[in-house]
């Protein structure tokens, strides 16, 4: 009996030591990937974040014009039948002038019912049709601009909505202005690494955040052009043309 219970006893202790060992040692295991853990995200954490803008002024070299002829009459196939017909006026026109059949296209095409209120019987009536068709007109060589408008109004043309401006060779200003938003960036992030003394290391990180796609900046026209009684040519400025990029970096210390 005795030799059993010292069995028993020694049994006992022999799984107590191996219990502990085994919570010992898997307890010194996670405090060490909970500091790996820790470290990883503490690196992670680590990191300067800027952002650059570059901009590169232009002279647009190519215009766009909305010209267009407004016709009102009794009936819409008179409406339709006259703005048809001063409508491939102006196209034979100012392609006469040098614009392609392929710079000419349909921007706007419109039919409505003009109304007469009678203020006695409160009923409104159709006393005609209105027709609006406007053209967008790309003007490729930017001296012409004045000079083409003139065109379009000799022959009919009595409304615009915008001229807007652009350039022609978009990609390679804007990959200029591109490399001046990252220059800016950068300086931004050795500025900052400088002040808190640290190592700056290739970017992490690199986000374009402009789209690259050119923009037209348009100008407000006259809504109605009169009729060019004036010997005076139409005087149009193009001004500049700003082309911008924005990029953003992520630095690790």
């Amino acid at each position: 009996m005795k030799t059993n219970n010292l069995l028993k006893s020694r049994w006992s202790f022999i799984f107590a030591f191996a219990a502990a060992f085994i919570l010992f040692f898997n307890f010194g295991a996670s405090k060490v990937l909970a500091a790996d853990s820790s470290a990883i995200t503490a690196d992670s954490s680590r990191t300067i974040n800027v952002t650059g803008s570059g901009e590169i002024t232009v002279t647009p070299d190519i215009a766009y014009l909305y010209l267009g002829v407004v016709t009102e009459k009794l009936t819409t196939m008179e409406a339709q039948s006259a703005n048809s017909t001063a409508m491939n006026t102006i196209i034979a026109a100012i392609k006469k002038e040098g614009i392609k059949a392929e710079d000419i296209k349909t921007n706007d095409y419109s039919i409505n019912p003009k109304y007469d209120y009678d203020k006695n019987t409160g009923r409104s009536s159709i006393v005609g049709y209105t027709v609006s068709n406007t053209l967008k007109v790309t003007v490729k060589d930017i001296m012409k601009v004045g000079q083409v408008i003139d065109i379009a109004v000799k022959n009919g043309a009595n409304t615009s909505n915008s001229i807007s401006f652009g350039i022609s060779d978009y990609d390679t200003y804007y990959n200029k202005a591109l490399l001046k938003a990252l220059s800016n960036a950068q300086g931004k992030a050795q500025a900052i690494s400088s002040f808190l003394a640290v190592k700056l290391t290739t970017p992490v990180k690199i986000i374009e955040n402009s789209n690259g796609i050119p923009n037209d900046y348009p100008i407000s026209f006259n809504g109605k052009l009169e009729s060019a009684a004036s010997s005076d040519s139409t005087s149009i400025q193009a001004g500049v043309y700003k082309v911008k990029a924005d990029v953003s970096l992520v630095y690790q210390y």
